[in-house]
């Protein structure tokens, strides 16, 4: 782990911020290759907005699920650079974004959509990577094993522990190289539920080892649920467009 890889006097420069950056620009390289197959030119600026908008939301849902901790220190609260991102607020920021965009551009949303999937699976990839060097969504404890390490929890207290960042980070690779070869293969809005389903997935599995505090219906943490919700419903859909497809 090393959440600060360099500082300059009183400024520091953090792993998180810096992997999720070039996570934005392998992204962006990914997409523009997509979109020069497509014929699509028009579409940085879908991307630009459908960013912007995520990481404020992420923050927001990040905030508000630690808010005892910033009502204490308000000041941190837009302390962006330090990390803290609530991937669901995001991906439900980012969602309603591109679909403001695609109605305010009357371009079909699902096209757009389906262009940015490879991507968006890509920059969950960089998120765990992240996630690593940053030491946030840690396993919980264990006996030895192959998946497990001996790593800290958010107060830095060392046990052995699933390597759920690196478990997540293949994970959400493996989905990033499905969804390159489904783009050939499914139409638009199958390939979009599709990429919401898979990615879901790639969260599910590490989910149920995480150890990091989190919202719990009974024994299980809420983010499992959704995740399960958006696995259910987006291989649910996409199965449906698919069949209307084939037909």
């Amino acid at each position: 782990m090393a959440p600060i890889l360099a500082r300059y006097g009183s400024i520091f420069i953090y792993s998180y911020t810096v992997i999720l950056s070039l996570g934005m620009l392998a992204v962006t390289g990914l997409t523009a290759r997509l979109a020069r197959r497509r014929g699509v030119w028009d579409w940085f600026d879908a991307q630009l907005i459908v960013t912007v908008t995520a990481v404020i939301a992420g923050r927001a849902g990040f905030v508000l699920g630690q808010w005892p901790y910033y009502q204490e220190h308000p000041q941190e609260i837009l302390q962006f650079t330090q990390g803290g991102l609530s991937y669901h607020a995001a991906l439900l920021g980012g969602l309603v974004a591109l679909w403001l965009w695609a109605r305010l551009q009357q371009r079909p949303f699902f096209e757009d959509a389906a262009l940015f999937a490879p991507g968006f699976a890509l920059l969950v990839t960089f998120g765990w990577l992240a996630c690593w060097f940053e030491g946030c969504a840690y396993g919980r404890e264990t006996v030895m094993g192959a998946l497990a390490s001996d790593l800290p929890d958010e107060f830095g207290v060392f046990a052995l522990r699933y390597q759920t960042q690196l478990i997540g980070l293949t994970f959400a690779l493996l989905v990033t190289l499905l969804l390159l070869w489904l783009a050939r293969r499914l139409s638009a809005p199958a390939l979009f539920w599709a990429a919401l389903a898979l990615v879901s997935l790639a969260h599910v599995l590490p989910g149920f080892l995480r150890g990091d505090p989190a919202l719990m219906i009974g024994p299980v943490r809420l983010d499992v649920l959704v995740d399960l919700l958006v696995l259910f419903v987006g291989a649910l859909v996409m199965l449906q467009y698919s069949a209307q497809h084939t037909d």
